[in-house]
């Protein structure tokens, strides 16, 4: 095998379990440029031996790359840096010692805080941003096919190596992205896939890191046929009809929101999915809010950030402050009629924030009977090599500081530390957890594949069924995939 590539959702409740994207693009691109690749998921719940005997399968004396994506493998807190499990640690020492010509390339949005504590003895490389062509562009370079990419140099105390974020040559387009999942990707049967309708975002909110933000309305927007085209796929070969859609806006436009509506409609089957929506688009749009029901949304995540209008403001998200307290709630109790299962999600320690803010939130939630709510601490970078936000980049300007060159998460300002704001969090832990305890927008699909409805999980999580049950179905679903990446 040319190109292993690992991944793995993250470990976020005890029966989460899912897969994430970008890896089986990276191999599909591969495989278009004649790279035989293979995807090994669900790493984070492996076991040392089960994961060992997964990469010895496909890593041997002509694997060229072993590459991994940082995004969901590495694991941390509020309060620490992301490590990456001692499994996968100790994976890509055996290996590299096996194999010295073995490559270690890193990819995903915490490529660049691999640590020294990390113990990896290998030298290794990074990809940044998007890697369907840059990874190609690597393979050329590492067979003597092409020329090497451009790359900046990363310099820790403990080491120098190579960042690579910009192709040769640009060929991936996602308007004409057919992406299909294949035998090779080891779906399990009625399995909830991810799957990608357009990439960047036409926002621009300043706490935001995501890439492409302000993209133009339609730029960036796949085909609706090459959608369909894989929804039918999945139903075909897997039964697939439930799925995570990763858009970062989904409901960015009406002309998607339309498009989209006419294709679900055109299909022989429904689907069920969940999103990230735009609250406030949907006050502007009225009757997005009926296409979304109408073609299969069961959950969903908004980000509303803040109720305080200076902070909504600060962050560009202005009607946050203004409308979404009257518009929320009538949103899923008339609108909705509670059958969208929405998770609110809430930064603290934006500028202007205060304690009250936090409490008029909690209180809001409850005096409106709402579904789920994620509280969580407002997350900087001092790191320059990634992808920044407004307010990483120009940081003192918003009144933020950092503390510790050698803890670059650990920012502070007037007001706040990033250790208040855990402490405040932490200090109101059992009345938070009355309100997000529910299951959130997420792991109400990851639980479809299996076999939970949405009408038992709301009945579940009214009497709080103990979360056993899906533990063992998560031990199952892993058991499936194993036995068919192993039957390879």
């Amino acid at each position: 095998m040319d190109v292993v590539l690992i991944t793995s959702g993250p470990r976020t409740t005890p029966y989460s379990m899912y897969r994430t994207l970008g890896a089986y693009k990276i191999a599909q691109s591969l495989r278009k440029n004649n790279y035989s690749s293979q995807v090994i998921d669900f790493v984070n719940f492996m076991t040392e031996e089960e994961f060992m005997k997964c990469c010895s399968k496909f890593i041997n004396s002509d694997t060229k790359v072993l590459a991994l994506s940082t995004t969901f493998l590495m694991y941390g807190s509020m309060l620490s840096i992301n490590t990456l499990p001692p499994h996968v640690i100790n994976a890509i020492n055996y290996f590299t010692n096996l194999y010295p010509n073995l490559k270690i390339v890193f990819g995903g949005c915490h490529s660049r805080t691999v640590t020294e504590t990390d113990n990896i003895t290998a030298k290794y490389e990074c990809v940044i941003e998007y890697g369907e062509d840059i990874i190609v562009d690597l393979l050329n370079f590492y067979t003597g096919k092409g020329p090497q990419p451009i790359f900046e140099f990363l310099i820790k105390p403990w080491a120098t190596y190579k960042v690579y974020k910009t192709p040769l040559v640009k060929k991936y387009n996602i308007e004409e992205d057919n992406f299909i999942f294949t035998k090779e990707d080891c779906i399990v049967q009625g399995e909830t896939l991810p799957i990608e309708i357009s990439r960047g975002c036409i926002f621009k909110c300043k706490f935001c890191n995501h890439l492409l933000l302000g993209r133009g309305k339609l730029d960036y927007l796949r085909s609706m046929e090459l959608v369909k085209n894989e929804l039918e796929n999945n139903y075909k070969n897997w039964g697939v009809t439930n799925y995570f859609i990763i858009c970062d806006t989904f409901n960015d436009t009406e002309y998607k929101m339309n498009e989209w509506y006419k294709m679900i409609n055109s299909l022989s089957f429904k689907i069920k999915y969940t999103a990230y929506v735009r609250a406030d688009l949907l006050d502007r749009y009225p009757d997005t809010a009926h296409i979304l029901a109408d073609t299969g949304l069961t959950s969903v995540f908004h980000g509303i950030e803040t109720l305080n209008p200076r902070s909504a403001v600060s962050i560009g998200k202005g009607w946050s402050g203004k409308r979404a307290k009257e518009f929320i709630p009538n949103l899923y109790h008339n609108i909705w009629n509670k059958k969208i299962l929405q998770s609110l999600s809430f930064i603290i320690g934006l500028p202007h924030n205060r304690h009250e803010d936090f409490f008029e939130i909690l209180n809001w939630f409850e005096e409106n009977d709402l579904y789920n709510l994620v509280p969580h601490g407002l997350g900087l970078y001092k790191i320059k090599n990634r992808n920044q936000s407004e307010f990483e980049r120009n940081y003192e300007n918003y009144g933020y500081r950092f503390l510790d060159d050698n803890r670059p998460y650990n920012w502070s300002n007037d007001y706040w530390n990033l250790q208040t704001v855990a402490d405040l969090i932490n200090k109101n832990q059992n009345r938070i957890h009355k309100m997000s305890s529910k299951h959130g927008s997420w792991e109400i699909m990851l639980l479809a594949q299996y076999g939970f409805s949405s009408e038992q999980l709301t009945k579940e999580n009214q009497k709080n069924i103990k979360a056993w049950q899906y533990v063992i179905k998560k031990k199952e679903h892993l058991e499936k995939y194993m036995n068919l990446l192993l039957s390879l």
